[in-house]
C-alpha cells in the first residue's frame, strides 16, 4: 500500500458515500459534487436538502381506507414509513433519505466533530435521521427480522445497548494504545453486537458505519470502507448472527472484511486489495488480544 497525503474533507466524502453504498444508494456524479459542496461548507445542510426536494413535487393528498396497524411507523394503508416529508412514495422517499443522510455524514465526518468525547448510537441515529423520521434516535417498538435473521427481542434492547455503551468504551479505551489490527478486531467485534441489537426500525447500517467512524477517530485513526460490496457487507451480517435469538454473534465476518482498514490520522494509504482466501482463513483463527465474548 502507497501512502497518500490525507484529505479530510475528501475522507468523509469518500467514506459517506461508501457507507450509503452499503446501505443500496446508486449515486451519480451530481450526487457526489453535492456532497463535496456540503463538505466545504460552500452548501449550506438546508440548501442542500431544498434543492432535492425541489425535484420532487409535494405530494397530493389520498384518502385511504383505514387499516388497523399495532406499530405507529407506517403510513395506514401503505408499507412506507411515516416521514417528516408527508411523502407516500417508497422511491421519492428513499432519495430524499440518501439525501438528508449524507449530507449529515459528511458534515460530521469533515466537521470538528467527527471524534466526539462520546458515542451514543441513539445520538447518531438521532443526528443521522432526525430530518427524516419523528422517531430517530428512539430505540424500535417492534420485533425485526431480515430474511431468516431475527435481530436481538425489543424488551431485550435497553441491557443490549448498556452492555454496547461499555464494550465500546472498551475497545475505544484499549485500540487508542493497540495497532491497527487489534482496533479492527474491536470494531468487528462490537459490529457484530451492533448489527445483532438492530436497535432502531430503519437505517442501522448508516447508524453503524458512522459509529464505526467516529470510534476510529477516538483512537487516533482513519477508517476506509471503500470497496467493499454491498454483497459482502450483507453476508458478513448475516453470517455474524448467532444460531438464537439470544445467543452471542460472531466477529469473524466483519473482522475478514475491515482487517487493514485503519491508519493514524497523520497519513492515509491506499484501500486495501480484496484478501486471499488463505488470509481470511487466518483471519478466522486469529486472536489478537481482546478476549471473547
Amino acid at each position: 500500500m502507497i501512502d497518500v497525503a490525507f484529505d479530510p474533507r475528501a475522507h468523509a466524502v469518500a467514506q459517506t458515500v461508501a457507507a450509503l453504498r452499503l446501505a443500496g444508494w446508486a449515486p451519480t456524479d451530481d450526487d457526489v459534487a453535492a456532497l463535496q459542496a456540503v463538505a466545504s461548507g460552500d452548501v449550506s445542510f438546508a440548501d442542500h436538502l431544498a434543492a432535492a426536494r425541489a425535484r420532487h413535487p409535494p405530494p397530493q393528498p389520498v384518502r385511504r381506507r383505514w387499516r388497523w396497524q399495532r406499530i405507529p411507523y407506517l403510513i395506514p394503508g401503505t408499507d412506507v414509513l411515516r416521514n417528516e416529508f408527508g411523502l407516500t412514495a417508497p422511491d421519492v422517499l428513499a432519495d430524499l433519505e440518501f439525501v438528508a443522510t449524507g449530507a449529515r455524514m459528511v458534515s460530521r465526518l469533515s466537521g470538528p466533530t467527527a471524534a466526539p468525547p462520546a458515542l451514543d448510537v441513539r445520538e447518531l441515529h438521532r443526528h443521522l435521521f432526525g430530518d427524516v423520521y419523528s422517531w430517530a434516535g428512539e430505540v424500535r417498538i417492534c420485533e425485526l427480522h431480515r430474511g431468516r435473521s431475527s435481530f436481538a427481542w425489543q424488551s431485550a434492547l435497553p441491557a443490549g445497548l448498556a452492555a454496547l455503551d461499555r464494550e465500546l468504551e472498551q475497545v475505544v479505551e484499549l485500540g487508542a494504545t493497540q495497532d491497527g489490527s487489534r482496533l479492527e478486531y474491536g470494531l468487528a467485534r462490537l459490529y457484530a453486537d451492533f448489527n445483532q441489537l438492530h436497535p432502531f426500525r430503519e437505517g442501522n447500517g448508516r447508524t453503524g458505519a458512522l459509529l464505526l467512524h467516529g470510534m476510529a477517530a477516538r483512537c487516533g485513526r482513519t477508517l476506509d470502507l471503500v470497496g467493499i460490496a454491498r454483497e459482502e457487507w450483507y453476508a458478513a451480517a448475516a453470517d455474524s448472527m448467532p444460531y438464537r435469538r439470544d445467543g452471542q454473534p460472531s466477529h469473524r465476518p466483519f473482522l475478514y472484511l475491515l482487517h487493514g482498514r485503519t491508519a493514524r490520522t497523520t497519513s492515509r494509504t491506499t484501500s486495501p486489495k480484496p484478501h486471499s482466501l488463505s488470509l481470511r482463513r487466518s483471519l478466522n483463527d486469529r486472536e489478537c488480544g481482546f478476549g471473547e465474548q
